[in-house]
Formats: structure tokens, sequence, C-alpha cells
């Protein structure tokens, strides 16, 4: 079973219904380093479809969560293992990871939302929530399944495993509107990146043609 990481401020957590709650008084005086505010954290709601997708991912992956918190704000440790212990359990209190050097975690996929701290030199893939992308944990959710079922290559095993995953065609359409994003970026300025990228998302969206028994080859990408 692979590992994935998520960050929390942005990710999980939604950042700005804590900043919402706090009074006027509050805002003026830590204007420009509201994270400082003593218990901003413990404020703060999940992100729409946070719960859910973490929970779905957990049966697929090794999950734990790889977040910073402010040097300047003492409580802001505490209150974010208090969050998670509220809002997932104790289960996910004891896989909780605070660093400020996230390029040294070792795993396979992480879920962030900026590059700061590591993340974009993350050692496996970085998957930037927010982003074109991966707007939302519908998209991300999608996405990180879809990759699950091709880590076996056995085309068998990969069948079986789709007849009960209701997310196929909503993945299939996806992947085909990422391709479309993906021509018109070819189109402006191909660049070496850019055509790697369209090459795996291009063999990515074949396999789930054929295991879905996609019969029409002329929907079928040319890789």
């Amino acid at each position: 079973m692979k590992t994935l990481f998520f960050d929390m401020d942005g990710v999980l957590v939604d950042f700005q219904s804590g900043i919402n709650k706090l009074s006027d008084q509050t805002k003026q005086e830590y204007e420009g380093r509201l994270d400082e505010v003593p218990g901003i954290f413990s404020l703060m709601d999940p992100m729409p479809g946070a719960f859910e997708a973490v929970h779905e991912l957990s049966k697929h992956y090794d999950v734990y969560i790889l977040s910073t918190a402010p040097w300047k704000n003492p409580s802001a440790w505490g209150d974010k293992i208090n969050w998670i212990t509220k809002h997932f359990g104790d289960k996910f209190k004891k896989r909780v990871i605070l660093t400020h050097c996230k390029h040294l975690v070792n795993g396979d996929y992480l879920v962030d939302d900026r590059a700061k701290n590591g993340a974009s030199e993350f050692s496996g893939e970085w998957v930037q929530f927010g982003s074109e992308r991966f707007p939302d944990w519908e998209e991300v959710t999608c996405y990180l399944i879809s990759e699950t079922f091709f880590h076996d290559e056995d085309d068998e095993k990969l069948n079986k495993r789709l007849i009960d995953y209701a997310m196929v065609e909503k993945t299939i359409k996806m992947l085909d509107e990422y391709m479309k994003v993906l021509d018109l970026k070819v189109k402006t300025n191909c660049t070496p990146e850019l055509s790697r990228e369209v090459l795996s998302v291009a063999k990515l969206a074949n396999k789930w043609l054929k295991a879905s028994g996609e019969e029409n080859e002329s929907k079928y990408y040319i890789d």
C-alpha cells in the first residue's frame, strides 16, 4: 500500500473560516500575521469534502497528516492535534507530522495547496490542491483512486476491482476534460515537460477506457 500525506491549512482546514470568527480588534492587532492569533487554529472548519475524501482514500492508502505550525504561535501546535482529533478521531491524531521541511519526508503522494516548506520538493508526487487540475476534493479523490488501480498492471485484477467502483465514468470524464486543457497548452507552448504530462495522462485515460469495456477504439488517445 502506498503512502499518502495531507496538508492541513487550505487543504483539510478552511483557514478563512477561522479568520471570519475573529473580532475586528483582533484582526487589526494581528494584521499581516493572523496565523499568530492564539487559538485561531481551533476555530477553523473542515474544507468542503475533506472528511469524506480522507476516509475514502484511507481505504486505498496508508495516510498521514503532514503540516506546519507557526513558530510564533505556541498554541498552534496543540490546536492542530486537537483539531484533527475532533474532526477525524484518535486514529488520525497519531498520524500527524508537524514540520517545516516536508521534502525530508519520504512518501508517494502529498496533497498540498502551496509549494512552501518543501512541498514542491517532496520525494513523491505533489498533488497541488486548488490548482487547475485539482480544484477540489472530488477531483483529487478521483485521481488518487484511479492511481491505485494502475499500481497493479494485471488486467484481470484491474477489471475485477473496477466492477464495484461507481466513479469510473466520472474519472474518464475528468481525464478527458484535463486532456482538453493540456491540448490548448500544447498549442500555445509545447515544452518537453508538458509533452511528458500529456503522454502520462493519455496512457492513464486509455487504461480507464479499456478497463471500463469501451469498445470504440476511436475514443482512445494516441500515446
